[in-house]
Parts: structure tokens; C-alpha cells; sequence
């Protein structure tokens, strides 16, 4: 109700809706937990105020060399949009680092494994650089046929940890995502993810002034 009232005194129009689904190991209990009563409640709460597309993530990577889990990562997430697809939903599956959908490779492979057209992308780069530290462009290329939502970030590398910044200040080039999804008229949904550390009041100001100048 709390979410209804926001949209109507607002404006507001949800686009997706990301319960954190599948954040844990591939043989937690969670994994059932989630697949079976934490999705079916999220849709039913996702419905009731207009949304129709699902954010999931990939189960994290064990320590364990187990050659099979990824076809059990595949057959998980295939079940989950199977059963969102049946609900009228669409499923994004969003990059984490230290999860099967961590790098762009590694997304690109669980992608085209789960092979469903209600199955997308959500392009999270600042997660993406904190997987790999590379240019975002070689990723870019692989995996913008599937990208259906895109999670702007900024941040780099301190003494081995991702520090998230205002945008422009970091060396993910926002800029440059920007622009390469306009060369390719992207259509989806941007989505600002301004958190910084130390936090302060005008960061999302100052990155959504950034961002406006650059789109």
C-alpha cells in the first residue's frame, strides 16, 4: 500500500522487482526456499503494483571444483523463469561478483545455457569492473544482445577493495557506457545505484547532475 500511495502522489512507475533471489550457496536450503515460496510472494507483491520483470541472481560459486554445478546453476535458473514466464513475468538475471554470473564470460555462458526469451540481462558495471578490473567495452560486445536493464555504478580499486564514488570520479567510465548505449539505442531501463563510502547527502545530487550532462 506504502509503494501504491508513492507511485500516486509521485508519478512513480516500477520497473522490476529484485528480492535478492538465489544470494547464497547452490547447496543452501535457501536455494528451495527461494525458488518455491520467496519468488511466487515477490510476483504476487510485484503484481500488485504494476511490475512484470523479475531480478535474480546466480547462486555464489562454491570452493569446491564440482564439474557439475553449473549445469545445476542452468537447471535452477531455468526452473525459476519457467515459473515467472508462466506468471506473465520476464527474469533479468543480474551480475555479482563471487557468483556464477560474476564476469562477462561467466554471464555470457549462463545466458546462453538458460536460453529462454523471457531471460535477459542486467548490466551492472560497476559490479562487473569489481570482477574483473578491465574496460568495460570487450564485456559490452558480448553481452548487450541480451541486456534488458542497466545498473550504473562508478568506483575503483583501493588496496584491493572496490570503493564506490560519485560518478565521473571513478574509472568505470560511466561516460562511456553512456554513450556506447546510445551509438546502440538502448531502450531499457538506467537504473542510478549512487552509493558511496563515506556516504553523503549530495552524492546522489552530484552523480545524477553528472549523468544528465552526459546523456
Amino acid at each position: 500500500m506504502r509503494l501504491k500511495k508513492l507511485a500516486a502522489d509521485y508519478g512513480v512507475t516500477f520497473t522490476a522487482a529484485s528480492p535478492g533471489l538465489f544470494k547464497a550457496g547452490l547447496d543452501s536450503e535457501f536455494q528451495a526456499l527461494h525458488l518455491n515460496h520467496l519468488l511466487p510472494m515477490s510476483m504476487d507483491l510485484a503484481a500488485s503494483v504494476g511490475v512484470n520483470t523479475m531480478i535474480v541472481f546466480a547462486p555464489n560459486r562454491s570452493s569446491a571444483k564440482d564439474a557439475g554445478e553449473f549445469d545445476k546453476v542452468v537447471d535452477l535458473l531455468g526452473k525459476a523463469v519457467d515459473k515467472a514466464a508462466g506468471n506473465g513475468f520476464t527474469v533479468q538475471l543480474e551480475n555479482l561478483p563471487g557468483s556464477w554470473a560474476d564476469t562477462s564470460d561467466a554471464c555470457l555462458a549462463v545466458l546462453q545455457a538458460v536460453n529462454r526469451p523471457e531471460f535477459g540481462y542486467v548490466w551492472d558495471t560497476g559490479n562487473l569492473y569489481e570482477a574483473e578490473q578491465t574496460h568495460f567495452r570487450a564485456g559490452y560486445e558480448k553481452l548487450k544482445p541480451y541486456i534488458r536493464n542497466v545498473h550504473l555504478k562508478d568506483g575503483a580499486i583501493e588496496n584491493g577493495q572496490m570503493i564506490w564514488k560519485r560518478y565521473g570520479e571513478g574509472v568505470t567510465d560511466v561516460k562511456g557506457q553512456i554513450q556506447a548505449l546510445k551509438d546502440d539505442n538502448y531502450a531499457g531501463t538506467l537504473v542510478l545505484e549512487a552509493a558511496c563510502k563515506p556516504h553523503h547527502l549530495d552524492d546522489f545530487p552530484s552523480s545524477t547532475k553528472y549523468l544528465k550532462s552526459i546523456l
